[in-house]
């Protein structure tokens, strides 16, 4: 087992080396450039090299002394062998002055190697146990720090917490005295089980942890046992006192010691529940079956204390689980997760996982499908860009649009570098590789979670303002509104037959949210009416030429138009923070069935307020005269609104669409063909 004192040695400052060749360097120089101007003076600069063995002593004791002498007399040496070939003067005294040194080296040497002696039996008393005589809960915090860092790097890494059973009623019976004796004991088994290249130690009170490294979770388990049974033998009290012990290896998805720690903890914390006197393995049951059953899953409250645990906490208590890579640990609770994928097996898998973990789970196969679901936020959607059915580029492109702060995590094929690329170029978050574990999985989700926490946080962190600010706001947001209204007239003067809908878009989509919804409890009734107004204010980026071309449009002058609610949100989403009318303005011109655009949104995924002013848009638009047709009359214009509900309407509106009919004939008019 490693000493105690076996601690990193920190290196020689530079400063030192620097310093220790400066004074070094001044008799050699002394000696060959001006050896008649020193006279015998010149022999007792080399007195100066006492003070690079002193440096080194200071650092390195002995050691560093000896180095410092075996240098400067080769120096010498060389120096002297320079100066006879170029016949300068040696002094006569050199050679007491050689005598000297060599001397003062070896005084220097011996003092500082007393001094380190005495650091080292000081640093052996602050890191060894007084009683057990094992290194202590610092040293082997040092040990297990420095082992964790190996095994990132691939080293086999194991450790195991051991925990004397019931050594509270032993010392009540038997005395501390024997107490004593049986941690002593306990220490002495400890010591002669542990190979040298580990290291085990004594934790706290009755606690010990082994650091076993190059160890595999089977050979942890037997030094385990191999203890636990050497105890049983030495047979201390009427019990014997017995010993139970946790048991855990470091995986890759641990990010600390104290994830590796907090795994041989909860497997102490299980032996103990099991009857004691017994070794159980992080993660597995003697059969292999899973640790904690469903009804065991308990949430971590906020104020956790993390590692180090307290010696009265360990084993005797579940420590924080938020701690552990890859253990139920509810810490989906509460969230909603999207999981879109065409390999059943798979999303199975993983579904099963994150029902386990606490998410509110929807599946879907299709990524067509999926876009319906994006009428409800979520809090993480996790994408298989494998996917063969549907455009996953698609469907992360309309979440990201519809719902900015819901992180994406794409899984992507082995190391397909390509497709994470294509992926993030889609939007997503981050992606993941297959095949993968869970508990990578896992470290992306919490990542991924704590990212939309803060932006969630951000987006809240508005100031209050008072009432005089809030008037003041009022009143800039109407003239900004004002604004915004001419731009809209600038628009639609772009294009004849356009003047003054906006007018009637409003009032037409205003009349069916009253019939959808009277109380305005699904959306803000005048947002929707502002919204409505200006939802074809991006109009005045498009060409007049293209708008009032009497024939078909080419696939570029379509793209301009297609452009135009983009353009239309961007410009609005500087001056003004209604996010209804911004989203009516962005999303009036998808469909139910996904065929619209800018973004592909389907279903419940488009704003209620945007669903709505699509119909009223295409109602004005069909009773209105264009460039390229007549109007069509009031029968003619229902009849093709109804027969696109369900594919380019939302079918939900279909009632209250009926309902008001005669209503928005009224605010129409019997036909628009005539109307400026």
């Amino acid at each position: 087992m490693k000493a105690p004192t076996d601690l990193p040695v920190d290196p020689v400052p530079i400063r030192a080396l620097l310093l220790s060749l400066g004074a070094i360097s001044i008799p050699v120089l002394g000696a060959l450039a001006v050896p008649d101007t020193l006279g015998e003076f010149g022999a007792l600069l080399w007195l100066l090299a006492l003070i690079p063995a002193f440096l080194l002593a200071f650092y390195r004791g002995w050691k560093g002394a000896a180095t410092a002498l075996a240098f400067g007399m080769a120096v010498l040496s060389v120096t002297q062998v320079v100066a006879l070939t170029l016949r300068l003067t040696i002094p006569d005294t050199l050679v007491g002055v050689v005598i000297a040194y060599v001397a003062g080296a070896l005084g220097i040497g011996w003092f500082a190697e007393l001094l380190h002696q005495q650091t080292r039996e000081a640093q052996a008393l602050a890191y060894t146990d007084n009683l057990t005589h094992l290194p202590n809960r610092r040293r082997v915090r040092i040990v297990l720090e420095n082992e964790f860092a190996a095994a990132m790097r691939g080293r086999p890494l194991a450790v195991v917490l051991f925990d004397l059973d019931e050594f509270k009623e032993y010392n009540d019976r038997y005395g501390h005295a024997a107490g004593d004796e049986a941690l002593k004991t306990f220490g002495a088994v400890l010591l002669e089980t542990t190979r040298q290249m580990n290291m085990s130690g004594r934790f706290g009170g009755e606690e010990f942890l082994s650091v076993l490294a190059e160890s595999s979770p089977e050979g942890a388990m037997v030094f385990a046992e191999r203890v636990r049974a050497s105890l049983r033998a030495a047979g201390l009290g009427k019990g014997p006192l017995t010993v139970s012990a946790g048991v855990a290896s470091y995986h890759p998805g641990m990010k600390t010691p104290d994830e590796l720690l907090a795994g041989a903890d909860h497997a102490l914390y299980r032996s103990k529940r099991e009857g004691r006197d017994c070794v159980r393995l992080f993660g597995k049951t003697p059969m292999g079956a899973e640790v904690w059953a469903a009804s065991e899953r308990q949430t971590v409250p906020a104020d956790s204390e993390g590692y180090p645990r307290t010696a009265a906490d360990l084993g005797k208590s579940r420590p924080p689980i938020t701690l552990l890579p890859h253990h139920i640990t509810q810490f989906g609770g509460g969230r909603r997760l999207l999981l879109v994928g065409d390999d059943d097996r798979l999303r199975a898998l993983v579904a099963t996982y994150l029902n386990r973990e606490g998410f509110e789970v929807t599946e879907v196969a299709d990524t067509k499908d999926a876009s319906h679901q994006l009428g409800q936020e979520y809090d993480i959607a996790v994408v298989d860009f494998h996917a063969s059915s549907g455009s996953p580029t698609g469907l992360i492109r309309s979440i990201k649009s519809r719902w900015p702060i819901t992180q994406v995590l794409a899984l992507a094929g082995r190391s397909d570098a390509r497709v994470g690329a294509e992926a993030q170029g889609a939007g997503a978050d981050r992606y993941l590789f297959q095949p993968f574990t869970m508990p990578e999985l896992r470290a992306h989700l919490v990542d991924a979670l704590a990212r939309r926490d803060r932006l969630s946080t951000k987006a809240k962190d508005s100031p209050d303002f008072s009432a005089a600010e809030k008037e003041r706001t009022e009143v800039g947001r109407d003239k900004v509104l004002q604004g915004v209204r001419y731009l809209v007239e600038g628009a639609e003067a772009k294009d004849s037959f356009k003047i003054g809908r906006s007018t009637y878009v409003a009032a037409y989509a205003v009349e069916l949210a009253r019939a959808l919804d009277p109380e305005g409890e699904l959306l803000d009734h005048n947002s929707l009416h502002i919204g409505a107004e200006l939802h074809d204010i991006g109009m005045i980026a498009v060409p007049a030429d293209v708008l009032n071309k009497p024939g078909a449009l080419t696939e570029s002058e379509w793209e301009q138009i297609r452009e135009h609610p983009k353009t239309g949100h961007d410009l609005l989403a500087a001056v003004m923070d209604d996010t209804t009318a911004l989203a009516i303005v962005k999303w009036h011109h998808e469909r139910w069935d996904g065929s619209g655009y800018p973004d592909g949104l389907a279903g419940t995924a488009i704003p209620l307020g945007a669903r709505i002013v699509a119909l009223a848009d295409a109602l004005e638009s069909l009773t209105s005269k264009r460039a390229f047709r007549e109007a069509l009359d009031w029968p003619a214009a229902v009849q093709e609104i109804l027969r696109a509900m369900g594919s380019r309407f939302d079918p939900d509106i279909l009632e209250a669409f009926e309902k008001v009919v005669p209503s928005l004939k009224t605010i129409g008019g019997e036909t628009r063909s005539g109307s400026a």
